[in-house]
Order: structure tokens, then sequence, then C-alpha cells
């Protein structure tokens, strides 16, 4: 069981699944204590960074039917953390919340899900429309689409076409791989002047990586309006973590 933080005297911790991959989730540390800058760091949030290569490929797992496997890593990985004294968990993978329903409820209700940020963010923002980016098993398994309160924000969201979402697959995992993101944001900003967007959902946490490419993480950006679901996260990390002593 987590540790009560309201007796511990040092606040609420927060738990990262992460390593898939790795560097979105190294990322997603730095942003949070990034945004942090400017207080004492005793101040900042304490966090636990579990991060697992080792996760089956969620893609392959997913078109082979063996999404039991990765229910049973992730439910391993987010008690885990909840033993080492996390209160709330955030999983570093937009695609894995597929199988987030199949966790115990215990379990489930500590996940901060990136799906929930995402579509309340959308909500929240009076631009439209966005383009969500994820990778092809992402949208072939239609993980946004299954959220309960999708159709409220269906109509804020296109998709690429077939081949500029073979390419966006190709270039997550060229980011994924290491590869310099300049490249992408070139391909994202003339994708967003094709498809009249106002601005992109990140739905592949691999994207974190190029914030730092583009005004310093914000929001806004020039590319336009971002909604990246670890951004956010780490922006609210405070509300978050405050509402475990509620």
């Amino acid at each position: 069981m987590p540790a009560d933080p309201a007796r511990s005297g040092r606040g609420p911790t927060l738990g990262i699944v992460g390593g898939m991959g790795p560097l979105a989730s190294a990322e997603l540390l730095r942003t949070i204590y990034r945004l942090q800058l400017g207080q004492p760091e005793q101040l900042s949030p304490r966090c636990i960074l579990s991060s697992d290569p080792t996760f089956p490929d969620r893609t392959a797992a997913i078109h082979e039917g063996q999404v039991e496997i990765l229910a049973e890593r992730l439910a391993e990985a987010v008690a885990d953390l909840l033993t080492a004294g996390a209160a709330r968990v955030v999983i570093a993978c937009v695609t894995i919340h597929c199988v987030l329903p199949m966790l115990p409820e215990p379990l489930r209700r500590s996940v901060v899900s990136l799906l929930d940020l995402t579509i309340e963010e959308l909500l929240a923002t009076r631009e439209r429309p966005f383009l969500l980016l994820v990778t092809t098993v992402t949208r072939a398994a239609r993980i946004f689409e299954s959220h309960e309160r999708w159709q409220e924000v269906s109509q804020r969201v296109l998709f690429p076409d077939e081949p500029d979402q073979k390419r966006l697959h190709a270039l997550i995992y060229e980011l994924k791989c290491g590869m310099p993101g300049a490249t992408c944001l070139d391909w994202l900003s003339s994708l967003r002047s094709r498809y009249g967007a106002a601005g992109f959902v990140f739905g592949c946490t691999e994207l974190h990586l190029l914030q730092g490419l583009i005004s310093h993480g914000s929001e806004e950006t020039e590319l336009g309006r971002i909604i990246d679901p670890l951004w956010i996260a780490a922006r609210d990390l405070p509300r978050i973590l405050a509402d475990v002593l509620l």
C-alpha cells in the first residue's frame, strides 16, 4: 500500500511507469523539474521513475492479441510504485493505456490517465481543429476513440491520411531511437498548413521529446497550440498531488 502522505510530512509522491521508451519518460521527469525552476528545490515534487525498457512491445502484443501480458506487467509496475510510496502514478506511454481498464480497481484508481488529461484539455481549449498524432497501432486500436468522453471532442480532432500516418509512425520511431527532432518539426509545420489545424495533440509520448525544441515546452508554439498529455501532467502536478490530501 502507498505511504500516507499526510503522516509522512514530506508531501505525496508521484510514480512514473517509464521505459516505453526510456527517453520519453526521462524527458517527463526533466519537464517536471524544469517547471519548478525559480523556487527552492526543496519545494519541488518527489518523484519515483521506474524505467523498465523490457516491457513487451506494445504494437506486437496488440496485433497478436496478447494484451493480457501487457496488463499483467503494467499492474506489477503500478503496484511496485505504490509500494515504494507513490500516491499517484503516470504511465509514460499512451498505447498501453488500452489495458488500463484491465487493472484491478485499486491500482486503476491511482493512475492519472493521459487520455483523461488530453480529453479535458481539448474540452477547455477554444481553438480547433487539432491534428491527432499517434502511432499506427494506437490509431488502429482506436484507443482515444474508446474514451468515454470521445464524442464530446470528436468534432475538434482531425486524423492524418494514410501516407502521412505512415510517415508519422516512422518519425516517432526515429525519435524513440534518439534521432534529432528538427526534421520532424519542419514536417509538422507543413502538416499544420495542409490540414488547416490550429495545433496538434501529441498522442504518443515520444513526441514529448520535441518540447525542448518548441518555445521551451509551452503550449503556445510556432506549431500552434500543442496538447501534450505529459506536459499537462507536469504542469498540473501540484493539483494532481494536492488531490491526494483531500
